[in-house]
């Protein structure tokens, strides 16, 4: 994913180029476009996964979409 995304954050408006090293808020994050919520399928899908940067985007923008999401009955059907 890192190569397919050329180490560039894709949460749309961001772009930033990513290299740094875990926990640094610009080491790149591979993150699941849609929660797979235990669902192989979707985990292990390529077209389901992308690059985001650890900060803000996948830990702050994307986690909240994601737990906002939780409380929603077939929001991803």
């Amino acid at each position: 994913m890192l190569l397919r995304d050329c180490y560039t954050c894709q949460w749309p408006g961001c772009g930033r180029v990513l290299g740094g090293k875990s926990p640094a808020d610009d080491s790149p994050t591979v993150d699941h476009k849609r929660p797979h919520r235990g669902d192989e399928r979707l985990f292990w899908a390529e077209s389901n996964l992308q690059v985001l940067c650890k900060w803000p985007c996948h830990d702050k923008h994307k986690q909240a979409l994601e737990q906002e999401s939780r409380h929603h009955v077939g929001v991803w059907d």
